[in-house]
């Protein structure tokens, strides 16, 4: 008598091709411009440099400013240090000779570019980027030769990104002598004069006058504009929770502690639940088996984690600026996480799984080879889901990552992977402790059904991202996009089987990949809007006003600045669509009755800084915070911008309420 068994299909290669493509999805997108533009446009450069120094010899222990000469050709232009709503930042490595050091690089206040509302800071024609060079005490007789390796992005009709390396030589002279003047007129001009340029009050810069003589009189407000005291990205500040420099090390702890904690964040609570069921199926298996198992899961979370480091760097070396979760910023990224997770469901409602005779050898080499498969790709999708979250302990590491060299980001990375995969290691390391799970049984059916509504939770919430990001429409075609891969999922799990021969595999998955291709190019890649890299678009920013009366304003620089400087006590809520833990802090926390009521006491200005879409002014005030992600909450004393009250990731009414009592009240 044949017994039918359930075995599960998996589709493992459909699956690991979905899982690359999730975490490879935003890589496009942080180039400046598209590969084929940048081929079609190579060795097309229309943008030349020239080095030029206000000296024509090096005297040793002077300091002297040395710049970059960029000639833009008629209509096309560069951009300034803060592009603007798109763009990308000029910069200047310099290579000097040993001992001589360079400082911050000093700007001509730049134009603004208004391209459909889409507003943007460079230049046109000519500019000069310097920097002031300070020569060690001591230098050798002879030339002294001085490079700029410099990078760039060039726009008209279409953007190119551009490189090249200009060079000067110059004899030393005596020390104690006056070096002879050099190029002294490529460094004067407006707002640039051997000091940064002040472009503070617009937050991107202003192209009227000096900032000495912009300070005026804000009419609607009857106070002065925040340039009296510079902008708050342009500020040195000392936030209350400081503390002083940490060591190197500490930082790593915390990597690993952040990563653990990530288990326990809303995002990762669906791909943990189905980790769980994994688990329960492992109660009778080898304890050999078992720890390979965990080790395949901290593989994937490994390896996700290293592919993640590897973008960063990637979008670093493309002049951008990002952060923790920037992947969910992009909308392929969100589709294909929704594709994945609706994949996952379908496959927990019982839809992998059909009904054979095969033998009992057959059956145990394909689940050994499958399950290791799944549970690698296990690990990845609970990494990638993971990142819309910012645990406790994970801001400040991942933070300092961002800004260190190559080997010091792959290595905090893969700190906050081995926290993550910490529980899993130890559990799967000592099987005994796999006792105290529940064993399998019929009731686990039950529980993999119902965790399959709770993915369906999760593809909904991904389609409220996508509505934030691109509208309603999007929405649609994503949901027709998800129901074409079901259908040719169905196709794939009803038409074939372990018994079916390969010609039939061969076209069933055949017509399964056209119907995906074609869902995929009618109601995804036909849409610029689900395929692109989205700006922030401030103008459609809305204020909120929630149920118990609190009034949200949309952040700008320009605001934030403005209250700060009529001494407004200033609730700055750093948020987005895809943060889970953001949503809760709002619901459970920000507008709780004693949060609400001691806000209105105090006369708080409430402003929401929403990071749903790429936007690079938020990037860089989270950095000024040494955060990378969100949730973030600062408050900024009335009086006291400059020395804000930095707030931790996960937080109670009362700690909210005494930090709110410890900024003070509104000055009016």
């Amino acid at each position: 008598m044949n017994t039918k068994s359930k075995v599960k299909f998996f589709l493992p290669l459909a699956f690991a091709l979905l899982s690359v493509f999730a975490i490879l999805a935003p890589a496009p997108n942080l180039l400046a411009t598209q590969t084929a533009q940048a081929a079609q446009a190579e060795g097309a450069k229309h943008t030349s440099l020239r080095m030029v120094a206000d000296v024509k010899e090096v005297v040793p222990g002077s300091t002297f400013m040395l710049g970059v000469e960029l000639t833009m050709q008629p209509g096309w232009h560069t951009y300034y240090k803060e592009s603007g709503d798109a763009g990308m930042p000029t910069s200047i490595e310099w290579v000097l000779p040993p001992g001589y050091k360079h400082g911050d690089l000093l700007w001509k206040k730049p134009h603004k570019f208004d391209d459909g509302g889409i507003v943007t800071y460079g230049y046109a024609e000519k500019t000069v980027i310097a920097a002031k060079i300070t020569a060690p005490d001591t230098i050798p007789d002879g030339e002294q030769k001085l490079v700029a390796k410099v990078k760039w992005l060039e726009c008209k009709e279409l953007c190119i990104p551009g490189s090249g390396e200009t060079s000067m030589i110059l004899p030393a002279g005596k020390k104690g002598s006056t070096a002879q003047p050099g190029e002294t007129d490529a460094f004067k001009g407006s707002g640039f004069e051997g000091r940064t340029s002040d472009l503070t009050t617009d937050g991107h810069g202003t192209t009227s006058g000096d900032s000495a003589s912009s300070a005026t009189t804000n009419t609607s407000t009857g106070s002065a504009p925040a340039s009296s005291g510079g902008s708050i990205l342009d500020r040195n500040l000392t936030p209350a929770d400081a503390g002083g420099t940490m060591p190197s090390y500490m930082y790593f702890a915390l990597a690993v502690l952040g990563g653990f904690i990530l288990n326990f964040m809303p995002c990762v609570l669906p791909v943990i639940a189905i980790k769980i069921i994994s688990l329960m199926e492992q109660v009778n298996d080898e304890p050999g088996r078992v720890r390979l198992q965990g080790l395949v899961f901290a593989a994937g979370i490994l390896s996700s984690f290293l592919v993640l480091g590897a973008l960063v760097l990637a979008a670093r070396e493309a002049g951008q600026s990002v952060g923790w979760g920037f992947q969910m910023q992009y909308p392929p990224f969100v589709i294909a996480m929704a594709t994945i997770i609706m994949i996952f469901s379908l496959s927990l409602f019982g839809l992998f799984y059909v009904t054979v005779n095969p033998g009992q050898e057959q059956i145990d080499k394909l689940a050994s080879k499958e399950g290791l498969t799944g549970t690698f790709f296990k690990g990845v999708l609970a990494t990638v889901l993971s990142t819309p979250c910012t645990a406790p302990a994970l801001g400040p590491a991942v933070g300092f990552a961002f800004a260190q060299p190559p080997i010091v980001i792959f290595g905090i990375f893969e700190a906050v992977g081995l926290g993550m995969s910490l529980p899993y290691l130890l559990l799967t390391i000592n099987p005994n402790w796999l006792r105290f799970i529940p064993k399998p049984g019929v009731w686990m059916e039950k529980f993999k059904e119902a965790m399959g509504f709770v993915l369906l939770a999760t593809v909904a919430w991904l389609l409220s991202v996508v509505g934030a990001q691109v509208g309603a429409g999007g929405v649609q075609s994503v949901g027709f996009f998800l129901t074409g891969i079901a259908f040719a999922v169905w196709v794939s799990a009803r038409f074939t089987d372990l018994s079916s021969t390969s010609q039939r595999k061969a076209v069933v998955w055949s017509i399964s990949g056209l119907i995906s291709a074609a869902c995929l190019y009618v109601f995804i890649l036909s849409r610029p809007d689900l395929m692109g890299n989205l700006p922030a678009e401030k103008a459609s920013a809305k204020t909120a006003v929630t149920e118990s009366g609190i009034t949200w304003v949309p952040f700008s620089i320009e605001d934030l600045d403005k209250n700060i400087a009529a001494n407004k006590t200033i609730l700055l809520d750093f948020t987005a669509d895809w943060c889970l833990t953001c949503k809760v802090n709002e619901k459970t926390v920000l507008d709780s009755a004693p949060v609400v009521e001691q806000l209105k006491a105090l006369n708080v200005v409430t402003m929401k800084a929403d990071w749903t879409r790429r936007d690079e002014t938020i990037s860089k005030l989270l950095q000024k915070f040494q955060r990378s992600g969100v949730p973030l909450y600062v408050v900024f004393p009335a009086g006291r911008g400059s020395s804000p009250i930095v707030l931790p990731e996960v937080i109670t009414p009362q700690l909210v309420v005494d930090k709110l009592k410890e900024a003070g009240p509104s000055k009016s």
